[in-house]
């Protein structure tokens, strides 16, 4: 019975062994993927403190940082749980630590820790629950680090890449926003005298104010919105030289209307300036008077609506901004433009 049981712990001695000897020889192959499928396989294996360590950083290089952060947190648990509840509870009660007083290979461990969540951190695209769980954990280690004085260089270093990575994810998120605003412009509407048998194209141009504003989402970068406006205003209104023998001019004829604009502007500055395009749709109205009727012409608004092209500009001083904006007609020669101030809320 007592050589049966020789005989037993000889072969499980040679099979941990052999297991060791499969686990340095991959790591001197830097073969970490065998080593990290060989733990994930057999996480609770009697493994040595050299095996342990050779499976954390193969778990580092393959990038497997959750599996990583559970061996650290087992290790913890079971060569060093006191003193990390000492630790602990002095950081909650505002008191220092003495880090000569507790052994290195903890705070390699914590080391392991604060690295895996810093990777972990830095690979999110988009900010979520799950990431302000991390950045809890993340936190925490950092600060028991820099209690313990480990590393405060590198930790420093690691906080600053974390913070720039979260604060890029906070600029990231579209938020809504609006303002208010007020501008000089001039615009162009189609008018015909109708008559014997032709039509005889008028040029009505008119100036005035735009009161409205925009609402949208914005981030750091990008800037998508609907801006909309009542126009008032009053133009002139003649025929258009050399293609017309009558003599019809109008001056100050009240226009009124409104103009709808979806758009979208890169943000190019920190004061948040910006620079993109428009679409405006315009819609106006003006009572044009007919010519003697002598004459035998009428005066008719062709088309009230305009569709326009048109590049837009944002200069941003703190909430309020100047803005230009300039285009042109689809399908017809005539411009737009505008000059203005606003207010963002």
């Amino acid at each position: 019975m007592v050589i049966v049981k020789i005989f037993i712990l000889m072969l499980a001695f040679q099979s941990l062994a052999i297991g060791a000897s499969d686990i340095i020889n991959a790591f001197k192959r830097k073969d970490y993927h065998t080593i990290s499928d060989t733990f994930k396989a057999a996480p609770n294996d009697t493994y040595t403190r050299q095996e342990l360590v050779l499976i954390s950083y193969s778990l580092r290089q393959m990038e497997f940082y959750r599996q990583d952060i559970k061996l650290n947190v087992r290790l913890i648990n079971q060569k060093f749980k006191d003193r990390h509840t000492k630790i602990l509870a002095a950081i909650r009660q505002g008191d220092s630590l003495d880090g000569d007083g507790y052994p290195e290979p903890l705070k390699v461990l914590y080391w392991n820790l604060l690295m895996d969540f810093s990777h972990i951190i830095l690979g999110y695209d988009e900010k979520s629950p799950i990431l302000e769980s991390d950045r809890k954990f993340f936190n925490s280690f950092s600060k028991i680090l820099s209690e313990l004085e480990f590393r405060e260089g590198k930790v420093d270093k690691i906080n600053d890449q974390v913070l720039a990575h979260l604060e890029y994810l906070d600029k990231k998120v579209y938020q809504w926003s609006t303002s208010f605003s007020l501008s000089y412009v001039s615009w162009q509407s189609e008018a015909k005298l109708h008559g014997q048998g032709q039509d005889i194209a008028l040029l009505v141009t008119n100036k005035g104010f735009c009161a409205g504003g925009d609402v949208g989402v914005e981030n750091y970068l990008f800037h998508f919105y609907v801006d909309s406006c009542f126009l008032m205003g009053s133009g002139g209104i003649q025929a258009l030289p050399n293609k017309s023998e009558i003599d019809y001019q109008q001056s100050n004829v009240p226009a009124y209307g409104v103009k709808i604009s979806p758009g979208a502007s890169m943000i190019v500055s920190t004061t948040k300036s910006r620079i993109g395009f428009r679409i405006p749709v315009i819609y106006s109205k003006q009572t044009l008077d007919d010519p003697p009727a002598s004459k035998g012409y009428e005066a008719l608004n062709e088309a009230p609506l305009s569709i326009i092209t048109s590049l837009y500009s944002r200069w941003q001083f703190n909430r309020w901004y100047f803005q230009t904006e300039f285009g042109k007609y689809i399908s017809k020669e005539s411009t737009f433009w505008g000059l203005g101030v606003g207010y963002t809320y």
